[in-house]
């Protein structure tokens, strides 16, 4: 009796086994992402660009898609023309999702995930993991200081960021836009990407090849090697120490802190000794 209970145990419990592997395969197969050609079956043909067997151009309302198909992957490119951002797709053969990323301008943004042929995701990477500050701040910050917003779609204004080798790997945002009262004038501002702080603006002319110009990010970083130049040479002397610009304004700075400190308290002090006295 015990024989037979066993047994019926075990085929009710390989039965489970079996219908819970079938279950999660079809949830895994549920959630992996194909291409579709035929989500694009209504989309028109956008007669701006070229299209052909092998590369196509649709486009939606205002939404345009770009799909690119060779002998090894499928790349679908999705964009809007109302504002900057842009979604890469790349496809296997088989049609399962190879990589996702997403830009805004040039730069890529957010994280990029990589699947296998079966559609496992073998890799991630943070690309905003380096800038402490987010495009969404930025995105903020430059229509509060400047009226102008880097979000939406225009052809006069560009934003990319990057890790400065000049500046040991410092993350930066470096935004620019045209002046419209002024013919080919457009302003650059370079902003931290841990801070957000505005380290740097000024104007310049679009597509001057003026070799005896400097561009606007090589201008800030001879004004920064200026100033480090200068905060670290002799300055001044008091009471027999020679000060760096930089030590001495430390030093006044702390002399203030100091001074402001103890004229607030020298009363009290006065007070509370008087009373501890008595």
């Amino acid at each position: 009796m015990k024989k037979i209970l066993f047994f019926l145990w075990a085929v009710l419990l390989y039965g489970c086994n079996s219908q819970s592997q079938l279950l999660n395969k079809k949830i895994k197969k549920q959630n992996m992402e194909y291409f579709n050609i035929d989500k694009y079956k209504d989309w028109e043909y956008d007669t701006d660009y070229f299209s052909n067997a092998t590369s196509k151009n649709l486009k939606k309302d205002n939404d345009r898609v770009q799909i690119d198909i060779d002998d090894t992957s499928i790349l679908v490119k999705i964009s809007n023309t109302q504002n900057n951002y842009t979604i890469y797709k790349n496809y296997f053969l088989n049609k399962v999702l190879n990589y996702s990323l997403l830009e805004f301008y040039s730069s890529v943004i957010g994280k990029k995930r990589i699947y296998d042929e079966k559609g496992k995701l073998v890799k991630e990477v943070d690309n905003d993991a380096p800038y402490k500050f987010s495009i969404d701040q930025l995105i903020k910050k430059i229509k509060k200081d400047y009226d102008v917003d880097i979000e939406k779609k225009t052809k006069t204004t560009h934003v990319r960021r990057w890790l400065s080798f000049e500046l040991n790997n410092k993350p930066l945002y470096c935004v620019s836009y045209d002046l419209k009262d002024e013919s080919q004038k457009w302003k650059f501002v370079l902003v931290d990407g841990n801070t957000g702080e505005t380290l740097f603006t000024t104007l310049f002319y679009f597509g001057c090849n003026d070799n005896e110009t400097l561009d606007p990010y090589s201008q800030y970083l001879v004004n920064l090697r200026k100033k480090e130049k200068e905060d670290n040479a002799y300055y001044k002397s008091y009471k027999g120490k020679d000060y760096t610009k930089k030590e001495w304004e430390i030093f006044v700075e702390k002399f203030h802190e100091d001074y402001q400190k103890n004229k607030k308290r020298s009363f009290w002090d006065d007070i509370f000794s008087r009373s501890t006295d008595d």
